[in-house]
């Protein structure tokens, strides 16, 4: 990660840092299979500065889960409307997404911009800025991560 132009870029609008960055990754994930149909997101982290061949390992136990984050159906709320009623679940369940990811995400938020003293892989203390680098997420949940509705690009 630290060889890119982005990071050659960031890391020269803090010279007296040392940029942390933060990888997130989340995957939706079926926690019943006979009793219903419940849903999660677990939340994991993991730093930029560990190399990506060790990071890729899942022996490795490069990425740390932190959170996991509820998949709700909402399916007993009473909505007003019909196309209330067929559109509200999902909207509540992607503001009910990003409330969590905040609540989950306000001490990065707070690292990212003070900075915080931490050991690096030498043992030397240094002042680091943790900054969110990466987030590996699927399809369904890039949309979800960027505010679309279902099937559109988030590159465009």
């Amino acid at each position: 990660m630290c060889t890119a132009d982005w990071w050659a870029e960031k890391q020269a609008l803090f010279p007296n840092l040392t940029l942390n960055p933060l990888i997130l990754g989340s995957d939706v994930s079926h926690v019943t299979n006979f009793s219903g149909d419940g849903k999660m997101h677990p939340v994991y982290i993991s730093s930029g500065h560990i190399d990506k061949d060790i990071r890729n390992q899942p022996s490795s136990r490069a990425f740390m889960l932190v959170a996991y984050l509820p998949v709700p159906k909402f399916a007993k709320t009473q909505f007003a409307t019909k196309a209330q009623a067929q559109h509200m679940p999902g909207r509540l369940r992607e503001m009910m997404y990003h409330k969590c990811l905040s609540i989950v995400l306000d001490s990065v938020r707070q690292a990212g911009t003070t900075p915080v003293l931490m050991s690096d892989s030498d043992g030397n203390v240094r002042k680091q800025l943790i900054i969110l680098a990466a987030a590996i997420h699927d399809g369904e949940e890039k949309s979800i991560a960027a505010c679309l509705n279902r099937n559109h690009c988030t590159f465009c």
